[in-house]
């Protein structure tokens, strides 16, 4: 038995069912770009964010963000999220849970280390 050849269609380069490398890349860089900036959010630690980088995250406006670097400043490092809300006013179990969604964390490592340091710090300081 034979099939004659003209039965299957012939395309030149590529078929229509195999879609090129540049538009899977397309259809990637256009799915993260609806995602927005939540799609591409890193990890941000508490005890070394500044101002700005902390009202990135969801929650946290300009006032909440000087708060909590005025209470890092006054008691040191955070040691968790709930040291977090059990030191700023206004932060709550629900805002916890948004802001560490949003990318917010603490290294607990980090917290020690930088107590300790700035602790040596203050007292080379004062002393003659």
């Amino acid at each position: 038995m034979c099939i004659p050849l003209n039965v299957f269609p012939v395309f030149h380069g590529r078929t229509r069912q195999q879609p090129s490398w540049r538009s899977s890349v397309l259809r990637v860089l256009v799915a993260l770009w609806m995602l927005g900036p939540w799609g591409l959010a890193v990890a941000l630690d508490l005890n070394t964010a500044n101002a700005q980088e902390l009202q990135q995250i969801k929650g946290i406006g300009p006032r909440t963000a000087e708060l909590i670097l005025e209470e890092r400043q006054r008691g040191g490092p955070f040691d968790s999220l709930q040291d977090l809300a059990d030191r700023v006013k206004g932060i709550g179990a629900k805002k916890i849970i948004t802001m560490e969604q949003s990318g917010l964390k603490v290294e607990t490592g980090k917290a020690a280390g930088k107590a300790l340091a700035n602790k040596t710090d203050a007292d080379i300081r004062r002393k003659p």
